[in-house]
């Protein structure tokens, strides 16, 4: 089962309203799109977002929103909470959709919605469906496509949230001393232990620290959409 992890981005004049907030405001720190629904009501579409940030301040801003038709928000911790929310769908989230519109193509929640209208997210299927999904996107979403591979992702703790490769590289590393200060093991040592070329076992290395970096800080360059 092979997957892409692609990194979108919305112009500004196509985001949702809450994506501006990400952009504009500190009051949102993050936000992960959980799951949606959109069914027998036309174009009402049902989200379920998990959220760090200000609830009142993003309470203000979805209930003033002109898609919104209904919400409820659910405290989780201090600064932390579910939103649920009814709304009718924006044109370019339905031409988002249709990209993935093929049978063997399946979006992985969570979605982690970033500042500047950027979205990361993992897709998986059959290559050929993989191989088409970037030129079915519409002119208003650009996007990148930071890792291909084949899917063997563990649910559960941040820390699983990677390929059994990647897995193995990072134990490598740490058993070589890689991550020590001062640092006391090499790349190559990380490929010794591996088997593979020097150069896979970096990639793997960046891949799983990337991973690992995005889901607990959060945000990273959107440059390389700006091209």
């Amino acid at each position: 089962m092979k997957y892409l992890h692609l990194r979108i981005r919305y112009e500004r004049a196509y985001q949702h309203p809450m994506q501006r907030l990400l952009t504009d405001s500190d009051d949102v720190e993050r936000s992960w799109l959980v799951t949606w629904n959109l069914q027998d009501e036309g174009d009402v579409l049902r989200t379920l977002f998990y959220l760090i940030g200000d609830r009142e301040r993003y309470e203000r801003e979805i209930s003033a929103a002109e898609q919104t038709l209904d919400y409820d928000i659910t405290p989780v911790h201090d600064g932390t909470f579910y939103a649920y929310v009814r709304e009718r769908e924006m044109e370019v989230f339905k031409r988002f959709r249709a990209a993935f519109a093929r049978p063997s193509l399946v979006v992985v929640p969570p979605l982690a919605y970033r500042p500047h209208g950027v979205v990361d997210f993992d897709v998986v299927g059959e290559p050929a469906d993989l191989e088409q999904v970037l030129d079915r996107l519409p002119d208003a979403i650009s996007a990148q496509v930071s890792e291909v591979g084949e899917y063997d992702v563990q649910p559960g703790a941040p820390a699983d949230n990677l390929t059994s490769r990647q897995r193995e590289a990072v134990r490598a590393a740490l058993d070589v001393g890689y991550y020590e200060v001062p640092r006391s093991g090499s790349v190559a040592d990380v490929a010794e232990r591996l088997g593979c070329a020097t150069s896979t076992a970096s990639n793997h290395l960046q891949k799983a620290e990337g991973r690992l970096v995005r889901q607990f800080v959060g945000g990273g360059s959107v440059d390389a959409l700006d091209g």
